[in-house]
C-alpha cells in the first residue's frame, strides 16, 4: 500500500471515531437534564417527609408533656398566648428570688422593687435602686408611676417572725399598695421551696414552714384583684422540695430556671386576665 493511501485511511478511521465519540457524548448529555429532574423530585420528597415526621414528633412531645403537672408545656397549650399581656407597666416587689428575676428571667419592660433581704417588715425602711428609675422608697416608687400588674413574692425572710405577724404585714403591704395602684392587678407569689436536704437540716427556713406560710398568704387572694400564683409545680422534685439539680445553693435557682419562671409567670398572669 502506497504511503499517502495509508495516511488517508488512518485520517478516515480518525474521523469516525471522532464522530462516534460526539454521537454518544451529545446522547449523554440530552439525557442528563432527566436525571437531574428525577433527583430533585426524590430530593423533595425528602424533606416533605423530614417535616412530616417532625411535625409527629412535636406532636408526640406535647403529649408527653402534659402528662406532668410539672412541665411548661402544658401552660403554654391551656393558657392564652403570650403575646395577649405586656409587662410594660408590671411591677415585681421581693427579695433575693425576685432578684434573680430581675437578672435573669428576660421579662421586658417591669420594673423590680427587690432586695437580698428584703421582708415585709423592713420594706419600707430604705430606698432601693430601681433601674430606669433611680433609688426610690416604695412609696415614692408607687407614687411616680402607674401600674396595672404588681407581684410580691416576700415571706422566705420573714419565717424566723411568729406566722401571724408576718401574714399580718403582708395585708397591710398589700391594703397599701391598693392604694397607691387602685386599679392594678395584684400577685401574691409563693415563696419557693428549699431543697429536702436543706429543709431537713434548717430548723427555721424549712418547707413545712413555707408551705404553712403559703397557705395563709392564698388565703389573702381574692380572684378577682388579688390573685396567687404558686410556681413550685416547676421546680419542686418528688419530695415536695426544690429539686437539688435546679437549684445553686438549696434555696436558689440556677440562672436558667429563672427565665422558665418568668415565662410561666407571664403565661398565667394572661389566663388569669389575659389583656386584648
Amino acid at each position: 500500500m502506497k504511503k499517502s493511501n495509508f495516511v488517508t485511511l488512518i485520517s478516515l478511521c480518525f474521523i469516525i471515531v471522532t464522530v462516534i465519540l460526539f454521537m454518544f457524548f451529545w446522547k449523554t448529555s440530552s439525557v442528563s437534564p432527566g436525571a437531574k429532574a428525577e433527583s430533585n423530585s426524590t430530593t423533595q420528597s425528602n424533606i416533605i417527609t423530614t417535616h412530616k415526621n417532625t411535625s409527629e414528633d412535636v406532636s408526640s412531645t406535647k403529649t408527653a408533656d402534659n402528662s406532668e403537672v410539672s412541665t411548661s408545656a402544658t401552660d403554654h397549650i391551656t393558657s392564652k398566648p403570650n403575646n395577649n399581656i405586656s409587662m410594660d407597666n408590671a411591677l415585681f416587689i421581693g427579695d433575693s428570688r425576685t432578684v434573680g428575676l430581675m437578672e435573669y428571667s428576660g421579662i421586658r419592660g417591669a420594673d423590680y422593687f427587690c432586695s437580698v433581704g428584703m421582708s415585709v417588715f423592713n420594706i419600707h425602711n430604705k430606698p432601693v435602686s430601681v433601674p430606669n428609675v433611680g433609688k426610690v422608697t416604695l412609696t415614692e416608687l408607687l407614687n411616680g408611676k402607674k401600674f396595672d400588674k404588681i407581684y410580691i413574692m416576700l415571706g422566705i425572710n420573714e419565717l424566723g417572725y411568729k406566722s401571724v405577724s408576718t401574714v399580718k404585714k403582708y395585708g397591710e403591704l398589700i391594703e397599701f399598695i391598693k392604694s397607691k395602684q387602685p386599679n392594678a392587678a395584684i400577685f401574691i407569689q409563693a415563696n419557693l421551696h428549699v431543697t429536702k436536704s436543706r429543709s431537713d437540716s434548717d430548723k427555721v427556713i424549712n418547707n413545712t414552714a413555707i408551705n404553712e406560710l403559703n397557705a395563709e398568704l392564698a388565703k389573702l387572694a381574692d380572684g378577682k384583684s388579688i390573685f396567687y400564683l404558686d410556681a413550685n409545680i416547676l421546680f419542686d422534685d418528688e419530695t415536695g422540695g426544690l429539686s437539688s439539680d435546679k437549684s445553686e445553693d438549696s434555696a436558689h435557682l440556677y440562672a436558667k430556671y429563672y427565665r422558665e419562671w418568668g415565662e410561666w409567670i407571664i403565661r398565667q398572669s394572661a389566663s388569669l386576665i389575659g389583656e386584648g
